[in-house]
Order: structure tokens, then sequence, then C-alpha cells
């Protein structure tokens, strides 16, 4: 009888202490608060060399995975955007639409390196922008900043108006 209660009392003890173990150690992983690596884009008045808000502003991304995607829609006094890069691909096309029924287009190149994050959120993509192509119909010219893309809400890329 003895034993058996030392053995009911070191079964208790041992749940318990795996039970708090268990709710001590097994942190809940929230994989949202990594991010999504994206490049920052800072629009400039060219003039000036101030931030330039602009109106009504559409930016689509072509030929993702899903076909086309609005990524910002009819923004209103936009002076930065914070939009993604591809994934897949190794070229990332926006079409930036104005209200005045005037499109701009960019092509971003850019070099992609898988990032392990942990067990729980797998892999998230970190990129490096090796150059950058555009329209002239409202851009004047665009500038790679940082080259270097993280989640740290830097500017890579001024465009110029």
């Amino acid at each position: 009888m003895k034993h058996l209660l030392k053995l009911l009392f070191l079964g208790v003890f041992l749940c318990s202490a795996g039970g708090f173990a268990l709710i001590a150690c097994g942190e809940t992983t929230d994989c949202s608060l990594a991010g999504r690596p994206s490049p920052r884009f800072n629009f400039i008045n060219d003039s000036t060399m101030k931030e330039k808000a602009l109106d009504s502003l559409t930016v689509i991304a072509l030929n993702t995975v899903q076909g086309d995607s609005v990524v910002l829609n009819k923004s209103a006094k936009v002076s930065s955007a914070t939009l993604p890069l591809s994934y897949a691909g190794s070229k990332t096309v926006f079409v930036f639409k104005y209200p005045k029924k005037v499109n701009d287009t960019i092509w971003v190149t850019h070099t992609n390196t898988a990032h392990f994050l942990s067990m729980e959120c797998g892999i998230t993509m970190f990129h490096r922008i090796d150059s950058v192509k555009h329209t002239f119909h409202a851009i004047d010219s665009v500038a790679i900043i940082n080259s270097g893309v993280g989640v740290n809400e830097k500017e890579n890329i001024r465009v110029f108006y």
C-alpha cells in the first residue's frame, strides 16, 4: 500500500510537471509577426525633391500565381507603398494606374533567397533588387535606394514624378 501511494504521488507529480512544461515551453508561434519582406516605394516630386501624394492610385501586379492582382486599389494621398515581389520568378511587373487614364509600368528584376523561419512558419523569401525599368508617361525616373528588401520598412525604390 505504501508503494502504491508513492507511485500515485509520483505519477501526479510527473503529470503536473509535464503539463507545466508544455504550457511554459510550448509557445504558440504567430507567423504573421515575421511579415512578408516587400520593397517600399516612395513617391517624390522631381522639382521640389519632397514627397508627392498621389491621388486615387491603383497598382496591379501582373502575372502572379493567381493571375493579375490588385495590390493597391484607388488609394488617396499615397506618398509611399509597400508592394510584394514575386516568390516564384525573378521579375515582378507593376502597373500604376492614375485617375486620368494614364498608366505607367515598372519592371523590378530581383534575386530571391529562401530563409527558414521555424518549423511552424516554414520559409519566407528575402529579395535583392537587381534593376528597375519603367515607362515615362507620368514617371520621370526611378532609383534604387536600398537593394536589400526586408521587413524593416526602409525605402527601397524612389519614384520621381
